[in-house]
């Protein structure tokens, strides 16, 4: 039998369609660039149930956590495109075009978009019993000991780090970065007192928030709880920036799927019970298409380089 160009072309077509109709077929690995007990983590771990029944698939976390949260998002670019990889992307994924000058991937060619699932504020706490006991009385106790307090972040150039290297500009005081590999790890730094201020979420905070053991001083947006104030209401509007977290999958992978699990992520995220709890976490659920996705993407990464250029996001 003569094979034609056109038959082997209409297979080569084919294939793609078979495997999205049969998707998903086998185990989808969720990779999360944090420690245990992160934003990312808890997001991940707290939808990764209702949509692996949405899909009728088994769906596993995996923690890959550094620093930068570098290594998980190296690992997803290098993934096939099957769809059966996701990275659960935190601000460090979107701002590490700004600090990392080598990066061992590209941020907005080596990745498919699938949604941005939500943002929330950052809040500024400390333990209760730390002498400042406001905003106010913080950056005077900064002034006066310029470069003795110290804040922790879930990790260089999470948005909890560039909220502290905005606070620290907008109120002219000098404090120590410490980063850790996540936002769990960086409140037991505060909790055991290696630091003075952490920079974190309400998903992490609120519980110890609630129970008196510390206290919000600010918040970079609305949301959360009603009684922290904004950053701006304080005096200092610069300090505006959230958190965020999007899923991506490797280069290539069908459009079809990403849109299949974007819609899984936002019936989970729509339910009354979820909705309720991400209101309590601070979260504001975006839940964007697969198109929007990669239009926000683009946005923050060339937004923070161009802050990048102006300020020296390193601290």
């Amino acid at each position: 039998m003569k094979i034609t160009r056109r038959a082997i072309l209409g297979t080569a077509l084919a294939t793609p369609a078979l495997a999205q109709g049969d998707w998903p077929s086998r185990v989808i690995r969720i990779i999360v660039p944090r420690a245990p007990g992160g934003g990312s983590d808890i997001t991940a771990r707290l939808l990764a149930p209702g949509v692996s029944a949405k899909l009728g698939q088994t769906i596993v976390v995996e923690n890959r956590p550094d620093a930068t949260a570098i290594v998980g998002a190296e690992l997803v670019s290098r993934s096939q495109p099957d769809g059966y990889t996701i990275y659960v992307a935190d601000n460090s994924f979107y701002f590490n075009p700004s600090i990392q000058p080598r990066l061992p991937y590209d941020t907005l060619r080596d990745f498919s978009c699938v949604t941005m699932l939500a943002d929330a504020p950052v809040v500024l706490m400390t333990k209760s019993d730390f002498t400042a006991q406001s905003l106010r009385e913080l950056i005077d106790l900064a002034k006066a000991e310029p470069g003795k307090l110290a804040f922790a972040t879930g990790g260089i150039g999470a948005s909890t780090h560039f909220a502290g290297v905005l606070f620290a500009l907008q109120a002219g005081i000098e404090i120590v970065h410490v980063p850790y590999r996540s936002s769990g790890p960086a409140m037991t730094a505060l909790l055991g007192g290696e630091v003075q201020m952490n920079f974190g979420g309400f998903a992490s905070g609120t519980q110890l928030i609630n129970a008196g053991t510390i206290r919000g001083l600010a918040k970079t947006a609305e949301g959360g709880m009603d009684a922290i104030p904004t950053f701006a209401a304080a005096g200092l509007p610069g300090v505006d920036v959230a958190s965020v977290w999007g899923l991506h999958m490797a280069a290539g992978t069908p459009l079809a799927i990403r849109r299949r699990l974007r819609d899984a992520f936002a019936e989970v995220m729509a339910e009354p019970a979820m909705a309720r709890r991400l209101v309590e976490m601070g979260y504001r659920t975006i839940a964007s298409t697969p198109e929007e996705h990669e239009r926000q993407t683009a946005e923050i990464v060339n937004k923070w380089i161009e802050i990048g250029r102006r300020i020296d996001l390193n601290k």
